[in-house]
């Protein structure tokens, strides 16, 4: 492979971990706070689709908080069948993984209806840092990206500051590890892990809206192709840290450009076999993790 095809695959690496990462960032919070979001993939796939609509007629940065806006409603819907009518979480949270997915085709279907083109809007156009842009190798994958993988950088250190060192993380990390201690405290665990999963619904909302906008500026149905239950893998194999979850995303992202951009070399594979890379190797990597941490677990738990 040659110089500029890594230093593609390398900045298509980043450009595709930045909605993981951002997702992944909320629902560090929502598991932090001792819940679990399995709506993650409906919240980003109707996030996606309100981007590029509301984007149509107002722009991409307003389409990204319509979309963020998306995700936040949707988690306000988890909390309330979840709290208020005591639902139970996974299959609420997989019922709004399957509102997501069915809304967005219907309403795709009846804004561009079948036979008609599709609509597109313009992307958020990438940085141009001059002469950083031609170093090679680094030069496109850290200084030639959207504003939205910078973006993803300082979302990645503010939800570090703010797990570390306000009120809101420290009570976010009392409630996950031992809801009845802190609620002797005074602290509100229901408030809590309903905060947190606002959160995380507005992130992954518009983590949807960065896949649509970032770079293909239009919307198809099913677009995330799965990527929701990637970032619960991502948040557990990252062990629920920001920069876990960050190193995790990064990964995924690399396997998924390589795949895309090895098919263009010498190595004559077929295409089934580049597009489940990614994710087999994300399996992997996730069991391993997880028996990991379940030996240092069993370890501390063992008398003597």
């Amino acid at each position: 492979m040659t110089v500029e095809l890594w230093a593609s695959i390398l900045a298509g690496a980043l450009a595709l971990a930045a909605p993981l990462v951002i997702a992944g960032i909320g629902e560090g919070f929502v598991e932090r706070a001792g819940r679990l979001n399995l709506g993650i993939e409906g919240m980003m796939i109707l996030g996606a689709f309100t981007g590029v609509f509301a984007g149509s007629f107002l722009g991409a940065y307003a389409g990204l908080l319509a979309a963020a806006a998306t995700g936040l409603l949707l988690a306000l819907l988890m909390n309330v069948l979840v709290y208020t009518l005591k639902a139970n979480e996974i299959v609420v949270g997989l019922a709004i993984t399957m509102l997501g997915l069915g809304l967005s085709t219907y309403l795709y279907q009846l804004w561009v209806p079948a036979g008609t083109t599709n609509v597109s809007v313009p992307t958020i156009a990438r940085l141009d840092l001059g002469p950083l842009t031609d170093i090679p190798l680094i030069g496109p994958m850290l200084f030639g990206q959207s504003p939205l993988v910078y973006g993803a950088v300082v979302l990645i250190v503010g939800a570090w500051a703010v797990m570390r060192f306000t009120r809101f993380g420290l009570q976010v990390r009392a409630v996950g590890a031992d809801a009845p201690s802190s609620a002797l405290r005074g602290v509100r665990p229901r408030a809590v892990g309903a905060r947190a999963l606002l959160i995380g619904g507005a992130l992954a909302g518009l983590a949807g809206a960065v896949i649509s906008l970032g770079a293909i500026g239009s919307f198809t149905p099913n677009m995330t192709a799965g990527r929701g239950y990637i970032v619960l893998a991502i948040v557990i194999m990252g062990r629920m840290t920001p920069v876990g979850i960050a190193l995790g995303a990064v990964l995924f992202g690399f396997l998924q450009s390589f795949s895309l951009l090895s098919q263009s070399t010498s190595i004559q594979l077929p295409s089934e076999v580049y597009q489940t890379l990614p994710y087999v190797v994300t399996l992997i990597v996730l069991v391993l993790t997880s028996r990991a941490a379940l030996r240092r677990t069993t370890s501390r738990l063992r008398p003597g």
